[in-house]
């Protein structure tokens, strides 16, 4: 009896493998890329469970929805987790999804990754206390600080490299490019107009001239980033036109 439940075991186990073996072996760079993504941010979900994170400023007006950075972790998250199975579900995506897949990647995933890692960690070595004072260390692991501000531009940057996007009509781009950064920065002077509270304090010590200039470049900022990701689309397009050819 005993041999037979430890054989059961056994095949169970090797059923198992044998199944992880073939969804992580089979299919294209894509699909495989997906699917890697599906794995990490599924280990992610576990993680934000297992080991919560609750700063004093998330119980202030606006939560976590004040910070781009939670915007962001957010938005791939959901994006990867989304792709990630219908990878599983079909190797190839309808025209459709694919279209609305290449203009998130393109208008938000890239560009957003690039702005939050550039933007925290250039002000984190000018002056930490501006974005993320000592005393967080304590209530933030290194994994999940890097998680949320260092591997979102790895796996922007491999998507890049590992999946063929379609590039949005640049029109259509730069209109997305400019509403979304200035929705999120309505957002933070909407929290600060109903709490007196800022999402970031370097916003705090500025005058109104000077936050208006900063906000001003943030959004061209992030135009700017757009139409990089957009560059880099078109290069890496007419490379691969070039190698079928």
């Amino acid at each position: 009896m005993i041999i037979t439940l430890k054989a059961v075991v056994s095949t169970q186990s090797t059923g198992t493998t044998m199944a992880i073996f073939y969804i992580f072996s089979s299919g294209s760079v894509e699909v495989l890329f997906y699917r890697c993504m599906l794995a990490y941010h599924l280990f992610v979900c576990w993680y934000r469970v297992e080991y919560p994170v609750y700063t004093p400023a998330d119980k202030t007006y606006g939560g976590k929805w004040k910070y781009l950075t939670h915007w962001n972790a957010m938005l791939q998250l959901l994006y990867y987790l989304l792709f990630g199975i219908l990878s599983l579900i079909t190797p190839s995506l309808p025209a459709t999804l694919r279209k609305t897949r290449d203009y998130i990647y393109h208008v938000l995933i890239l560009p957003l990754s690039v702005f939050v890692a550039a933007m925290f960690w250039g002000l984190y070595h000018w002056d930490r206390e501006m974005v993320f004072p000592a005393w967080l260390d304590e209530m933030i692991t290194p994994f999940f600080n890097h998680q949320k501000h260092t591997a979102i531009i790895i796996w922007s940057l491999a998507e890049l490299c590992l999946v063929h996007h379609m590039v949005p009509p640049f029109t259509h781009g730069l209109l997305l490019a400019v509403l979304f950064p200035s929705c999120y920065l309505m957002t933070v002077l909407y929290v600060n107009y109903k709490s007196g509270v800022w999402a970031y304090p370097i916003l705090g010590v500025l005058d109104s001239t000077g936050l208006g200039i900063f906000l001003a470049a943030c959004i061209l900022g992030y135009v700017g980033l757009f139409w990089v990701s957009a560059a880099l689309g078109r290069t890496r397009s007419r490379a691969r036109t070039v190698k079928i050819e």
